[in-house]
C-alpha cells in the first residue's frame, strides 16, 4: 500500500469523533470508521495502532472543542486584568463559573468523566492532554496572581491551590449533582466561591 496522506488521517479521526458523539466510544471500530471516512481499513491501521489510540485521540479532540467557550472567556478575563478593567473581569469570572458549573447539571452529566478515562488510557493522548491543560493551568494561575497584586482578591489567597480547587471540584460535582443534600445550583456555586476568592476585598458581586 502506498503511504496514504495527511488528509486521510484527518477523515479518520473525524469520522470516530462523529461515531464517539451519535453512539458513544464503545461503538467506534477500525471497520466502521474506515467505511464511515470512505477509506480502506489498512489505511486507518497504518495512522493508528489501536483502538484506544484512535478512540483517545477522537475524545482528545472532543474534549477540546467542548471547553472553546471556557477558553473565551479566559481571553476575556485575562484582557480585563491588563486594562485594569476590575467591573468587566468580575463579570467574566461569574460567566465563567456558571459555565464550568451548568455542565454538571446536565442529562449527560458523567460524560465528561468517560472522556477523560478513554483520554486517560491511552498514553498519548494523555500526555498531550496534559501539556494543553499546562498551558490553561499557567494562565488561570498567572491571572489570579495578578489580580492578586491589584487587590481584587484576597492577597494571602494561594493562586495554585484556588486554581486546582476550582478545576477538580467542577469535574467532580458530577457525583453531588442529583444528590438530595448537594445537589448546589451553578448560581449558588458562583456566589458561593466569589465569597471564597474576595475574601477581605471590599469589592461585591456586580450580579444579583
Amino acid at each position: 500500500m502506498s503511504q496514504p496522506d495527511s488528509f486521510a488521517r484527518e477523515k479518520i479521526l473525524q469520522s470516530a469523533l462523529e461515531i464517539v458523539r451519535e453512539q458513544g466510544s464503545s461503538e467506534v471500530e477500525f471497520a466502521t470508521v474506515a467505511v464511515r471516512s470512505g477509506v480502506e481499513l489498512e489505511t486507518v491501521e497504518y495512522f493508528f495502532n489501536s483502538r484506544t489510540e484512535l478512540v483517545g485521540e477522537a475524545q482528545l479532540a472532543n474534549y477540546f472543542e467542548m471547553v472553546e467557550p471556557h477558553h473565551l472567556v479566559l481571553n476575556r478575563i485575562e484582557n480585563a486584568e491588563s486594562t485594569g478593567d476590575e467591573s468587566t473581569f468580575w463579570e467574566a469570572i461569574e460567566q465563567s463559573i456558571e459555565m464550568a458549573w451548568a455542565s454538571g447539571q446536565e442529562g449527560q452529566k458523567w460524560g465528561i468523566i468517560k472522556i477523560l478515562l478513554d483520554i486517560w488510557i491511552d498514553p498519548f493522548s494523555q500526555n498531550h492532554f496534559s501539556e494543553l491543560l499546562d498551558i490553561q493551568f499557567e494562565r488561570w494561575i498567572s491571572v489570579v496572581d495578578k489580580v492578586k497584586e491589584r487587590g481584587w482578591i484576597d492577597s494571602d489567597i494561594d493562586a495554585a491551590a484556588m486554581v486546582s480547587v476550582f478545576w477538580s471540584a467542577s469535574v467532580g460535582q458530577v457525583i453531588t449533582a442529583g444528590s438530595s443534600f448537594l445537589n448546589v445550583s451553578p448560581l449558588a456555586t458562583r456566589e458561593f466561591l466569589l465569597r471564597v476568592v474576595r475574601g477581605r476585598s471590599q469589592h461585591g458581586s456586580t450580579l444579583n
